[in-house]
């Protein structure tokens, strides 16, 4: 009978260790619950503004060296016709033929525009022949503040045109300074060139739970 008895405690016993076990780790999980409630809400919630957004759909994004030429020096690109704006510099090899391009102003046309090539010290020999032809697409700029109390990491920015379409802050964006971070502060300025088809009407920037949006003028 005693030993019965005796069992019978230590059941119990065992029984309600169990019990306390599972209830203190029921307790602990609701207090790191609670507490990383707390970390969250201590944590500020991004603000910014996007100050002004333009949308160019006509804009020079890419060029073709259809024919490099020979007896040109450096020089310059220009439309000669449409009048939209667009500027670039060539370089050249030790032939004077054009082997590089860069744009300096997208422009924004109706139609791809002739570009005229113009040496910067005079031509030599047969440089009539050369001839770069632009590929159209889209051009955004925007100009985006942080006006809140902490410091954003690009890795959380989001693009969006018309709600749809996101895009990586970070694979549109190049940081002048070399950095990751959009600071306190801090007013960003975008120049997002794409050959697809980000003609919509509206840009929008989403980090964590704030979605900003601006209308294209």
């Amino acid at each position: 009978m005693g030993a019965s008895v005796g069992i019978g405690g230590l059941i119990v016993g065992i029984s309600m260790l169990v019990v306390f076990s599972m209830a203190y780790q029921a307790i602990s999980s609701q207090i790191d619950s609670g507490l990383d409630r707390l970390e969250d809400a201590d944590e500020p919630i991004p603000t910014f503004t996007i100050d002004d957004a333009i949308l160019f759909d006509g804009a020079v994004v890419d060029y073709t060296i259809a024919t490099p030429g020979t007896g040109y020096t450096d020089g310059t690109l220009a439309s000669s016709t449409g009048g939209g704006g667009f500027a670039g510099e060539y370089t050249v090899d030790g032939s004077g033929a054009i082997i590089n391009v860069v744009i300096t102003s997208h422009g924004d046309y109706v139609s791809a525009p002739t570009l005229s090539i113009t040496c910067t010290t005079a031509c030599t020999g047969n440089s009539g022949t050369g001839s770069v032809v632009p590929t159209l697409g889209n051009a955004v700029y925007a100009n985006f503040t942080n006006t809140g109390s902490s410091t954003i990491d690009f890795d959380d920015m989001w693009l969006f045109t018309n709600g749809a379409n996101p895009a990586p802050f970070d694979t549109v964006y190049t940081s002048g300074i070399s950095s990751t971070n959009w600071f306190t502060g801090e007013t960003l300025f975008l120049q997002w060139v794409d050959t697809g088809t980000i003609g919509q009407d509206r840009i929008s920037m989403t980090v964590g739970s704030t979605t900003v949006g601006h209308n294209f003028s």
